[in-house]
């Protein structure tokens, strides 16, 4: 579902739904069909984030796209209920997908869940490469990621996407997805199941430099006598695993996302100037940067990856 920050939209854009449920084997639900007229520009309008505790009860009326400051555990006194580690690579190619499109991307996570120690270890980010309102290609997406995972031996274990233009923090629709996609990894299991989210701002204005703001969440549901109020997005910690070097999974994901954007409406210009000192290029480069192995020996393969996006673009 397009955000109202997008400094664009167009139909037939790549941009993907977040409600849809996440991969399972089966049909999928139809991606919701909104777009905004061939086009039309929407403005870009700050986006205010609020504090949890002024919500109150849910409200019809209120912005759906409203964005919400999340909790740290702490600050309510509790523990986090699962321990995370992600792999730079997870992050890696999260971050390159986000910074491809002026539209929102969303993709999966796969992973392990360890019950014993309580660690969640998130291994894959699984892009989706499907567009607003395609209906088939979306479910087409979600089966091949869902044979992934089997062929892996991994499991879903949650989602991530993009605030292209904003802070990376939830909205209210965000905040409804994650809670609804926790009940549905839970399922009939007895035991608990986590599900994380990741949000990335590759573009916010108030990032402090170059690199993308990422951020994960969770969501924990309101209190027993609020009944109708949103459920609380909390902050996690989670323990940053530097991968070695990049897979070739990772690689061949980068060129299937460059050929899928490729003459895109909302694809980012690269060559053009992103701030007085560098290209589009230079900050996916420099965003790149910490997230990218030790092992410089994939740099070449890198190299031709942004040559491509510069011409493309």
């Amino acid at each position: 579902m397009m955000e109202e920050e997008e400094e664009e939209v167009l139909t037939g854009a790549s941009a993907e739904d977040k409600s849809r449920r996440p991969p399972v084997k089966g049909p999928s639900e139809p991606v919701h069909p909104e777009a905004t007229p061939p086009g039309k520009r929407v403005e870009n309008k700050i986006r205010v984030p609020v504090r949890y505790c002024m919500l109150g009860s849910r409200d019809s009326a209120r912005n759906p796209h409203t964005l919400v400051e999340v909790t740290s555990f702490a600050a309510i006194n509790k523990f986090q209920p699962f321990n995370v580690a992600i792999s730079s690579n997870v992050l890696f190619l999260l971050d390159f997908h986000s910074h491809l499109t002026r539209s929102q991307v969303v993709g999966y996570l796969g992973g392990r869940w360890d019950i014993n120690s309580q660690m969640l270890t998130v291994l894959r980010a699984f892009p989706c490469r499907s567009r607003l309102g395609d209906a088939d290609t979306a479910a087409a997406m979600e089966e091949e990621i869902y044979q992934s995972l089997l062929l892996r031996g991994l499991s879903l274990v949650g989602w991530y996407h993009s605030h292209p233009y904003s802070p990376a923090l939830p909205s209210l629709q965000d905040i409804d997805a994650q809670m609804d996609y926790q009940l549905r990894l839970q399922g009939s299991s007895n035991g608990f199941q986590p599900c994380l989210a990741l949000l990335c701002s590759p573009y916010y204005s108030g990032n402090p430099g170059p690199e993308s703001k990422i951020s994960p969440f969770w969501v924990m549901p309101p209190p027993e006598q609020r009944p109708s109020d949103y459920g609380i997005p909390m902050d996690v910690e989670m323990a940053y695993v530097q991968d070695g070097f990049l897979t070739n999974d990772v690689l061949h994901e980068m060129m299937l996302l460059v050929e899928f954007y490729k003459g895109a409406p909302d694809l980012v210009r690269f060559q053009e100037p992103w701030n007085q000192e560098h290209t589009y290029l230079d900050k996916l480069k420099i965003s790149l940067a910490s997230r990218t192995p030790k092992d410089q020996g994939l740099c070449h393969v890198l190299e031709q990856v942004y040559s491509v996006l510069r011409q493309g673009s």
